[in-house]
């Protein structure tokens, strides 16, 4: 017998519920899309596409809600959904998790109390650039990986309101792409063990970090160099990998959120959703020998079926609220080390 779908809701309706969530939870098999809490500013907005728009997360439970995604601004994700799990609601955060390590495990421990189910939107795992990397490390054609250097550069001089914001409300790069960065890198080699940092806020009017470089070990014995910044005038390269028998380079940017943007789902895509164009290849160098990889196609789609079946019972939940408490504290220990201008031992982060 079929179970029925999910009633989800969306806490939040800016550019990250509109753009990054909503499509994707109304494409998702076992979830369906009952109810938005955002302003009444809202109201009339063809994007809720009917949907339900209340005021209060209080709400939602005498709708029959079941969960709800928290993607308000980065300073509110605790409060919001440690209120969610206390109306018995599964919560899905989108990142940052929290804005430091403790908050994260106060979270994870309220949802095992609770006995609901609770995890982190890290979507950058299914970009099909990062699956791709991932998928030659796995191969051992590279040998073992000294060197992973992964970027995200932007220009933005006209900054958002969540950049001009301060750390403490949740303003900055560090927790806006940080956290993206920092979970594929942990992804492909393991925990970090110690963080080295340049937290940079430049220009007028800028109250957090607009231009960061992390320098990350790994358990695994791998060097991690994560930049992300919103005053790069040149993207430069996306990935680079450097192994003991080859290496790896890749270009541009996953084209899942263009299509987002665009207005496109895998709803409306079917089979062609997180497909990158032709001629987007990973190069990968084995000695002298050159060979240009397409990429694997991205797959955002999978996370809300996932989420949806962990509530059901039928698989875990698609990331771990702990891997993010994990994200959490390499964020903590590049503060400090921006700080003090050293390298921070995780062991130094409670």
């Amino acid at each position: 017998m079929t179970s029925s779908p999910v009633s989800w809701a969306l806490a939040g309706f800016g550019v990250g519920g509109r753009v990054f969530h909503a499509p994707l939870i109304r494409s998702a098999e076992g979830m369906e899309l009952t109810a938005i809490v955002a302003g009444a500013r809202h109201k009339g907005e063809p994007a809720l596409m009917g949907t339900a728009l209340v005021s209060d997360i209080e709400e939602l439970p005498a709708r029959g809600v079941e969960g709800v995604t928290i993607t308000t601004p980065a300073g509110t994700h605790v409060e919001l959904a440690h209120r969610a799990l206390d109306l018995g609601l599964h919560v899905v955060v989108d990142k940052p998790f929290a804005l430091n390590a403790g908050d994260a495990q106060a979270l994870v421990d309220h949802a095992d109390e609770a006995g609901l189910k609770l995890s982190v939107y890290q979507n950058r795992r299914w970009d099909g650039d990062y699956l791709s990397v991932k998928e030659i490390v796995a191969s051992g054609v590279l040998g073992d990986v000294h060197r992973f250097h992964s970027r995200i550069h932007r220009f933005k001089p006209n900054l958002p309101a969540w950049a001009s914001s301060g750390p403490t409300e949740g303003g900055g790069v560090l927790v806006d792409l940080g956290p993206h960065l920092i979970d594929q890198a942990v992804g492909l080699f393991g925990r970090v063990t110690a963080v080295g940092a340049e937290l940079l806020a430049i220009g007028e009017g800028v109250g957090a970090e607009n231009d960061v470089v992390l320098s990350l070990l790994h358990e695994s014995g791998t060097r991690s160099l994560i930049e992300t910044s919103l005053i790069a005038a040149s993207a430069g390269i996306r990935f680079q990998l450097n192994g003991f028998a080859g290496g790896v380079t890749l270009d541009g940017f996953d084209i899942q959120e263009e299509d987002l943007f665009a207005g496109r789902t895998p709803a409306s895509m079917g089979e062609s959703w997180g497909l990158e164009p032709h001629d987007r290849l990973a190069r990968l160098q084995v000695g002298e020998d050159v060979e240009l990889r397409s990429l694997v196609n991205g797959a955002w789609s999978v996370y809300y079926p996932a989420m949806a079946a962990a509530i059901r019972g039928t698989a875990q939940v698609p990331v771990d609220a702990r891997d993010a408490v994990h994200t959490c504290a390499v964020i903590d220990a590049a503060r400090l080390a921006s700080a003090e201008h050293r390298v921070v031992l995780l062991t130094e982060i409670a």
